[in-house]
């Protein structure tokens, strides 16, 4: 019972005002100051290195990875934060895989580039401020830690999950690999290989009949759908999916987005 009236209890004022703010201040910062905006028009509009300098300036190479960079950051990172605007307490799952989602990333740093984790420590200290300001302005912090039991699950979304993750880990694997051999000063390979798991646990949860799947599964199709696109853009890009990937990518979302709303509009 108290834990009941703990949950439905209603956020201080100061609460409510902070945590949208600074939901709109970390979208902002992954938008343009990590360049999550502007790296995912990366396909279409590649850098010109006119007047740009090493940290803004993407190789050519790199420009799906950039898109991986986009997708991560802009489209996951960036929608969670944007969906928990509205009714923010209503949707605890949104703000765990934002918060699974860095920690995915930093995992997967420590994994691939270790030497890099150590130089780039900051990075750590940096994504644990973000998310203790966000959870201490969130007011129910234990359910977007440990979230309430699903109420079942959509198996329509389940399954494209299921086959999305047989074509994606080994992907994501390989990614991974790559990133042990990068050696320039570059996370590109191992960031995607972080986008796959969160998009993949990200599609898990949204097929899940739980506050917020909704929000969530649109984020996810939507995602699917840019990384098509970009894959269209730069098909023969170290790393894209190529013209089969990516129209696959596109479908996928489309579906993805239809059945989210027929099983929204159902209930």
């Amino acid at each position: 019972m108290l834990a009941s009236t703990v949950g439905t209890s209603q956020p201080k004022r100061w609460k409510r005002i902070g945590f949208g703010i600074v939901a709109v201040l970390f979208a902002l910062f992954g938008f343009f100051f990590l360049q999550g905006a502007t790296e995912a028009l990366e396909p279409w509009v590649p850098s010109d290195c006119g007047g740009c300098n090493d940290e803004t300036f993407v190789p050519d190479s790199y420009r799906w990875l950039a898109a991986s960079h986009g997708a991560l950051l802009a489209f996951l990172f960036g929608g969670c934060l944007i969906a928990l605007l509205r009714k923010p307490y209503e949707k605890p799952v949104l703000l765990h895989v934002y918060a699974v989602g860095h920690i995915a990333f930093l995992a997967v740093l420590a994994i691939t580039s270790p030497q890099m984790a150590l130089q780039k420590a900051f990075v750590f200290v940096m994504f644990l401020l973000v998310l203790l300001v966000l959870f201490a302005f969130y007011h129910r912090r234990s359910a977007a830690i440990k979230l309430e039991p699903a109420g079942g699950y959509t198996r329509p979304l389940l399954a494209m999950t299921v086959a999305a993750a047989l074509i994606l880990v080994p992907v994501a694997i390989h990614a991974g690999m790559q990133q042990m051999g990068e050696t320039a000063d570059q996370f590109r390979w191992g960031e995607e290989a972080a986008m796959l798991l969160v998009l993949l646990y990200a599609g898990f949860l949204a097929s899940a009949k739980r506050a917020g799947s909704f929000a969530l599964g649109v984020i996810v199709s939507l995602t699917y759908v840019y990384l098509g696109a970009a894959a269209l853009a730069v098909p023969n890009h170290p790393g894209s999916w190529g013209v089969a990937g990516g129209m696959a990518s596109i479908v996928f979302g489309l579906a993805f987005a239809g059945t989210i709303f027929y099983t929204q509009r159902s209930r």
